[in-house]
C-alpha cells in the first residue's frame, strides 16, 4: 500500500517530469488553462479558483482524466501558494517562470510545447494580437475571460461577467449572468443565524480583516466569526463574548452557505455570497471591485461600504444590526439577488463551455 508521503512524492515527481518533458516535445491535452494565483494585489486567487471550478466541471461532465487537463501557471515566490492549492486537485501542471512577461514572446514558447482541444485564458491584463497569433494554431477552440481589449474578438468565446465595459460582438457574452461559480450541488445548506462569514480574497492586500474585527468588538451579540486559516496566529483585538474560528480553503463553501451574514470584498467571493442568498456587507479592495459592488448595491441586494469612509464604523454597525435578526430583510433581498445570479444562469454558462468543448473534439 502506498503511504500518503510516498503518494505526494510520486505526484511531485510526475509534475516535475511533465515540465521537463514538455520542454522537449508536444503533449496533447483535452483542456488547457492559463491562469495564475498569488499573494499579489489585484490578482489574488480568484482567477485560479474560477478555473478550478471549470476544470472540475469538465472532469465530471465528460469523465476526463485529471491528467488530461493542464494548468499553465507561474509557481514560485509570490505565486507559490497558488501552486500549492492547485496540487490538491491532481490536474497536470506546467510551471513557467514568474519573471516572464504576460503575453510576451517567451510565454508563447511555452504554449508551443502543448496542444489541446480547448484553451481557456483567465488572467489580469489584456491579450495581444501577437500572442494570439503565436498560440492559436495549437488549440481547436479558444476562450478568454474578462479581457477588455479588442483582441478578445479573435477568440471563439469571450466571457465578460465582471469586466463589462466592452462592446458586444457575435462571440461575446457580457453580464453577471455569465459568472462562473461553484454550483455546490453536494453541500448541506443549513444556516446558523449566529455564524458570520468573513472573506477578503486569498490575499487581503488592504488588511481589511483586522479593521472589521475591531469594529465587531463593539457588537453586544453572541456570534461566531469564521476567518480564513491564513489569519490564524495573527493578533486581533479580542471580541468580547464571541469566538473566532478558522476555516481551511476546502471549507470555504461550507462556512459560507452555513452563515447568516457574509462580509466580503468585491471579487468572486461577493458573487458566491449573492448566489447563496446571504445578507452581505461588501467592502471592495480595488477600483474594479468597487465598480461591480456599486452596480449590485444599486439593485439593493447588498450593503456597500467604502474602506475610507470617515463614518465606516457607524455605518458598519448600523448595517450589521439591520441584518442580524431580520428575516424580513432576508426576504426582500432574496428576489433582488436572484435577478443578479442564480443556478439557472449558472447552468446556462456551463453549457456554453460544454458546447465549445464538444465542437473542439470534432474539429
Amino acid at each position: 500500500m502506498i503511504t500518503r508521503l510516498a503518494f505526494h512524492f510520486i505526484q511531485e515527481s510526475i509534475t516535475e517530469k511533465l515540465s521537463t518533458f514538455v520542454k522537449k516535445s508536444k503533449i496533447f491535452f483535452d483542456i488547457v488553462f492559463r491562469c495564475d494565483g498569488g499573494d499579489i494585489p489585484k490578482l489574488g486567487y480568484g482567477h485560479l479558483y474560477r478555473c478550478l471550478v471549470l476544470a472540475n466541471f469538465f472532469k465530471k461532465k465528460f469523465s476526463l482524466s485529471p491528467k488530461k487537463i493542464v494548468f499553465i501557471i507561474k509557481s514560485k515566490n509570490k505565486y507559490s501558494k497558488g501552486l500549492k492549492i492547485l496540487k490538491k486537485y491532481n490536474f497536470s501542471i506546467l510551471k513557467i517562470r514568474e519573471d516572464i512577461k504576460d503575453y510576451g514572446v517567451k510565454e508563447v514558447q511555452y504554449f508551443k510545447k502543448v496542444e489541446g482541444n480547448l484553451l481557456i485564458i483567465d488572467r489580469l491584463g489584456d491579450v495581444t494580437k501577437n500572442f494570439f497569433n503565436g498560440i492559436s494554431d495549437r488549440f481547436k477552440k479558444k476562450i478568454i475571460l474578462d479581457d477588455s481589449s479588442n483582441n478578445r474578438k479573435l477568440f471563439d468565446l469571450s466571457l465578460n461577467p465582471l469586466i463589462q465595459n466592452v462592446l458586444r460582438d457575435k462571440n461575446s457574452k457580457i453580464g453577471y449572468e455569465y459568472l462562473i461559480l461553484n454550483p455546490l450541488t453536494n453541500l448541506k445548506k443549513v444556516v446558523n443565524k449566529n455564524n458570520i462569514f468573513l472573506f477578503f480574497g486569498g490575499f487581503d492586500a488592504q488588511n481589511i480583516t483586522p479593521k472589521i474585527i475591531k469594529v465587531m468588538n463593539q457588537i453586544d451579540r453572541n456570534f461566531k466569526l469564521f476567518l480564513p486559516l491564513s489569519f490564524k496566529g495573527k493578533k486581533f483585538e479580542k471580541i468580547s463574548n464571541n469566538k473566532i474560528f478558522y476555516y481551511k480553503s476546502n471549507q470555504y463553501y461550507n462556512r459560507l452557505v452555513n452563515s447568516n451574514i457574509a462580509i466580503t470584498s468585491g471579487g468572486i467571493g461577493l458573487f458566491d455570497a449573492i448566489l447563496n442568498k446571504k445578507k452581505i456587507i461588501c467592502v471592495p479592495q480595488y477600483a474594479h471591485q468597487t465598480k461591480n459592488a456599486k452596480k449590485v448595491a444599486k439593485k439593493k441586494a447588498i450593503y456597500l461600504l467604502n474602506l475610507n469612509d470617515k463614518n465606516f464604523d457607524t455605518k458598519f454597525l448600523n448595517y450589521f444590526f439591520i441584518m442580524f435578526n431580520n428575516n424580513e430583510y432576508k426576504k426582500k433581498i432574496h428576489n433582488r439577488q436572484n435577478k443578479i445570479i442564480n443556478y439557472k444562469m449558472l447552468n446556462k454558462t456551463f453549457n456554453l463551455f460544454a458546447k465549445l468543448y464538444n465542437e473542439s473534439k470534432y474539429k
